[in-house]
């Protein structure tokens, strides 16, 4: 019984380590539109275009585009804001005056006119000085022991928004401005990703996305910016080294950085690839080691039984019976193995969990309890018990009883 109890918990846990291990490395990865990513800080339109220039003219590069990110706030009532929204934050006065935070995102005029038509909204109504604009505003709520939910922070699909630049609002600067905005359920294009791990933690995305051209109507002097350029490659890595080279001599003195995409991509598929392997070849080897174990331990043990099970037969015990009692052997042997290797199996798998979020610093990282796993080793424990049991058993019936007696006293 002991060799079906371990195979039980490497099974298990076997699966929960790989489990574990490939959700971690999703938690950490996100999808990107583009093969390379560069953002700078605080860059000056006459040395950002030019950089842009040089840096799409690196060899591999055949689409690029660039973007611009500067930060805004807008105050609006409680009543405004969607009823999940509110309970989500626990505004109950929807008099209330709400402060949140905004990105400005200017994007390329075609991109921007791409993504009109693709959101299926009227050219002439959002472009212009005074046309509207496109935003997204989405709250995802990270529950522990639930999926985790999006809903849209505003109630309405279309408002007026009175945004002023910078984190703070300040209602009495002259800079304030009140834009027309239509919510959308996406971006065009990936901004650059926040380097502080206060802004990775909020789940919270409130983007107006405009074009390029009206830049200057919004752009505050001594406003902190980001600018993104984004590149897709052939060769990413080439293309990559080449781009630090170009920096470089440049001679960029803003904090920057240089991301290749694609082969941080690469490595997650690879890890990915890796931690299937792994998980597959060890729970199979274990699972094949525990087949032959069982089987060889319950045959032996069978055989070890022979003048028992032939002086049961030699009394008169019929066919019925004895596979009935062999039956709840098999029962009762598969059961006390899974009472005892399942709840040590969940513990350790709970251990595995906890050494991960232990060694990772992980924050909304849910334990899965391993079910499906479980149910899949009971199934089988049981399964390769009854098997084993049917071939030994086959075998007795076939010797004669008197032989059986026989031989076994002699």
């Amino acid at each position: 019984m002991l060799s079906l109890v371990l195979s039980v918990v490497l099974f298990v846990s076997g699966n929960a380590f790989g489990s574990t291990l490939k959700r971690l490395l999703q938690q950490f990865m996100v999808d990107v539109d583009y093969d390379i990513l560069f953002d700078v800080q605080d860059m000056d339109d006459s040395e950002m275009l030019p950089l842009y220039n040089k840096l799409k003219a690196a060899d591999g590069i055949y689409e690029s585009t660039y973007q611009v990110i500067c930060p805004y706030s807008c105050t609006v009532r409680a009543g405004d804001l969607s009823d999940q929204y509110r309970q989500y934050k626990g505004y109950t006065n929807t008099d209330e005056m709400v402060h949140i935070p905004l990105d400005l995102q200017f994007i390329t005029d075609s991109e921007y006119l791409g993504f009109i038509h693709q959101s299926g909204l009227s050219e002439e109504e959002y472009t212009g000085p005074d046309g509207k604009m496109i935003a997204i505003a989405k709250q995802r709520n990270v529950r522990t022991n639930q999926p985790d939910e999006v809903f849209d922070l505003f109630a309405n699909k279309s408002m007026s928004l009175p945004i002023t630049p910078g984190t703070e609002v300040d209602e009495k600067a002259e800079q304030n401005l009140n834009i027309n905005t239509t919510f959308v359920d996406t971006y065009p294009i990936d901004p650059p990703p926040k380097q502080s791990s206060q802004s990775q933690k909020n789940f919270c995305v409130f983007m107006v996305i405009a074009p390029y051209s009206l830049k200057e109507k919004f752009n505050i002097p001594d406003s902190p910016v980001t600018i993104g350029m984004n590149f897709q490659s052939k060769t990413p890595s080439q293309s990559v080294a080449e781009m630090e080279t170009i920096i470089q001599s440049e001679g960029i003195t803003s904090e920057y950085h240089l991301y290749n995409a694609y082969e941080i991509l690469e490595q997650f598929h690879s890890l990915t690839f890796v931690t299937d392997v792994f998980t597959y070849v060890f729970v199979i080897m274990i699972s094949l080691i525990a087949i032959a174990n069982v089987f060889n331990t319950i045959s032996t043990n069978i055989r070890l039984r022979r003048r028992e099970l032939a002086m049961l037969r030699s009394i008169g015990m019929s066919e019925r019976s004895f596979n009935k009692m062999m039956v709840f052997e098999c029962f009762f042997y598969g059961m006390r193995a899974l009472l005892l290797g399942l709840p040590m199996a969940g513990i350790l798998s709970w251990l595995i969990y906890k050494g991960f979020v232990i060694a990772e610093r992980t924050d909304n990282f849910k334990f899965i309890f391993p079910l499906s796993s479980m149910v899949i080793s009971a199934f089988s424990v049981l399964f390769i018990v009854f098997i084993t049991m049917l071939y030994a058993i086959g075998k007795i019936k076939k010797e004669n009883i008197i032989d059986a007696l026989r031989n076994d006293m002699t």
